[in-house]
């Protein structure tokens, strides 16, 4: 569900009960009215219902955007906000794959009276029916943030954002450098960059790459010596920062808006 740039492509709403393709219908329903496009595929036991995007996107971000769709007895992945090689997260069927436990495939289907109409009858015809799904615009970052701050009181499920405690607390008086420097910035950065035991990763910020990916890591995370803030630097790209530069280049955001969500008690 999560590649190697901690990045996804598509998520799931996955149900296992037997009123499964309807519970996700009305997901789907949901989902529709808020301009997001999505596509219901039967399983063994149940349905899944699936989010394709027009470009990756962080974990932590889909985990905020579209995890208050999700009804409590439905399961959604990506489950966790970042992966590794130590902690890879979560394995799904892909669309087309075949059961490993009934040794089927299971087609996507829209309902008609309650009931579900295949969309495609043969591998042939689902790849063509592929070739014109629409794809999930994804919002940018601050709409994200901000449309979760305005959904209502989340439930412990909804929660998907989370650090530390802080040993200062943000507040009017506090500074940026004050944040900075109550933050665990390894512990932080290490959710969204996979690191190894010497705190080298690929580099998040794939335009400063061939390709627009860091194949060979660059990146590299420490903890920042006092009174220095620095933490990060991509030995590519040649520039380094805080972590709240590194938050603020990672939702692209600039320093107003970050600072803002930062004073207002969002949790990354």
């Amino acid at each position: 569900m999560i590649n190697e740039l901690n990045q996804c492509p598509f998520v799931v709403f996955d149900s296992d009960a037997s009123t499964g393709l309807c519970d996700l219908a009305a997901v789907q329903i949901n989902l529709t009215t808020n301009g997001i496009p999505s596509y219901l595929e039967l399983s063994r036991r149940g349905a899944h219902l699936w989010i394709f995007f027009v470009s990756p996107i962080s974990p932590v971000l889909v985990r905020a955007w579209l995890l208050p769709f999700c009804p409590t007895d439905v399961e959604f992945y990506p489950k966790q906000e970042a992966a590794s090689w130590e902690h890879p997260g979560s394995l799904i069927r892909l669309p087309l794959g075949i059961h490993l436990r009934s040794g089927e495939r299971y087609p996507f289907v829209t309902l008609i009276n309650g009931q579900p109409l295949p969309l495609f009858s043969s591998v042939v015809d689902a790849l063509g029916w592929f070739a014109t799904i629409e794809r999930a615009m994804v919002p940018s970052p601050s709409t994200i943030l901000l449309q979760r701050d305005n959904v209502g009181q989340p439930t412990q499920q909804n929660i998907s954002f989370k650090k530390p405690e802080p040993i200062t607390p943000v507040g009017v008086t506090s500074t940026i450098r004050d944040w900075c420097a109550s933050q665990d910035a390894l512990s932080v950065i290490g959710r969204y960059v996979s690191l190894d035991s010497n705190g080298v990763g690929c580099c998040p910020f794939g335009w400063h790459h061939d390709d627009g990916v860091d194949t060979h890591p660059s990146f590299v995370a420490y903890y920042p010596s006092y009174p220095d803030i620095c933490c990060w630097y991509c030995h590519v790209w040649q520039q380094g920062g805080s972590l709240f530069d590194f938050l603020r280049l990672y939702y692209a955001l600039d320093a107003g808006e970050l600072w803002h969500f930062l004073l207002a008690g969002f949790e990354f």
